[in-house]
C-alpha cells in the first residue's frame, strides 16, 4: 500500500479515535484532564500500531531520537516564547489586554501542566511523526508539510470560539511545527514549540488555548478589537500571530535549508 494511502487511513482512523474519546469522555462524565490522557494514549497506540504493523518499520524511524537534537528541543521551546512574549508585550503597550489580577493553584497549574505534555506528545506524533511523514516519502516533501497543516488546521476547526482567522493560523502554526521536520524527521522540535506554545499561552497568560479555557496564574481583561487580541479562541486567532508565525516559519524554512544544504523550492 502506497504510504500516502497509509496516511489517508491513520487519518480517518485518528478522526475516528477523536470522535470517540470524546463521547466516551462525556458519556461518563469525565474532566478535560482525564478525557485527554485518555485520547493520547489511544492516539499514541494507533500511531505506534500502525507504524510496526502495517508500515513495518520502528517506532524510533518516527523521529524520536534525543541524541543531537537537543538543540532544536531548545529552540522550538524559545520559539513560542519569543512569538508570545513579542505579541503580548505589543498587546499589553497598545492598551488591547491588560492583567486583571495573579493567582497560582497548584493543583491547577499541575493538570495543566500534564494536559500540555500529553497534547504536545501525541499530536506531534500523530501528525508529524505520522502523517508528515509517510506523505514525505510519498509526494514532494514540501507539499506533504504543507498537506500535514492543512489536516492539522481541520482537525481544530470545530473548537470552541472558532473564527476563519483563527482557522488560517492554526494551518500556520502546522507549518511552523513541521518545518524542522522537513528537514530533520526529528519530532523534538515540535514537540517542545507545542507544549511551551499551549501551556504559556493558556495556564501562565491566561489566552484561550484553541478556544479551551484553562485555570490560568494570571487573568486578562481584552480591552481591544479581537482581530488583534484573539478573543475567546486565545492569542492563536490574533492577526498579530499571523504576522509573526509566517515571518518565524519563513526564516527557518530558509535557515534549515541552508543548514541541511537542501533548496526544495525553486
Amino acid at each position: 500500500m502506497a504510504k500516502h494511502w497509509r496516511a489517508i487511513i491513520f487519518t480517518l482512523l485518528f478522526l475516528s479515535v477523536l470522535i470517540g474519546a470524546g463521547w466516551i469522555g462525556t458519556l461518563l462524565g469525565l474532566d478535560i484532564y482525564t478525557t485527554t490522557i485518555f485520547l493520547g494514549v489511544l492516539s499514541t497506540l494507533l500511531a505506534f500500531g500502525m507504524r510496526k504493523l502495517v508500515d513495518r518499520e520502528s517506532i524510533g524511524s518516527m523521529g524520536w531520537k534525543w541524541k543531537g537534537y537537543e538543540t532544536d528541543f531548545a529552540v522550538g521551546n524559545l520559539i513560542a516564547i519569543a512569538i508570545l512574549g513579542t505579541g503580548t508585550c505589543g498587546l499589553l503597550l497598545f492598551g488591547a489586554i491588560e492583567w486583571a489580577g495573579a493567582e497560582m493553584n497548584s493543583s491547577a497549574f499541575f493538570y495543566s501542566l500534564l494536559l500540555m505534555i500529553v497534547v504536545s506528545l501525541y499530536e506531534e506524533l500523530a501528525f508529524r511523526g505520522y502523517i508528515q511523514h509517510n506523505l514525505m516519502e510519498s509526494i514532494h516533501p514540501v507539499k506533504a508539510w504543507v498537506i500535514t497543516a492543512v489536516i492539522f488546521a481541520f482537525f481544530h476547526g470545530t473548537n470552541p470560539n472558532g473564527s476563519l482567522l483563527g482557522t488560517f493560523n492554526v494551518f500556520l502554526a502546522g507549518l511552523l511545527l513541521g518545518v524542522n521536520y522537513l528537514y530533520t524527521r526529528n519530532l523534538w522540535f515540535g514537540i517542545g514549540l507545542h507544549f511551551t506554545w499551549n501551556f504559556l499561552q493558556g495556564p501562565v497568560l491566561g489566552y484561550g488555548v484553541s478556544g479551551l479555557r484553562l485555570p490560568s496564574v494570571l487573568s486578562q481583561n481584552q480591552q481591544g478589537a479581537e482581530l488583534w487580541t484573539g478573543g475567546k479562541f486565545g492569542f492563536e486567532a490574533s492577526l498579530l500571530n499571523t504576522l509573526l508565525c509566517l515571518t518565524v516559519t519563513a526564516v527557518l524554512f530558509w535557515v534549515y535549508g541552508k543548514q541541511h544544504n537542501k533548496k526544495w523550492l525553486p
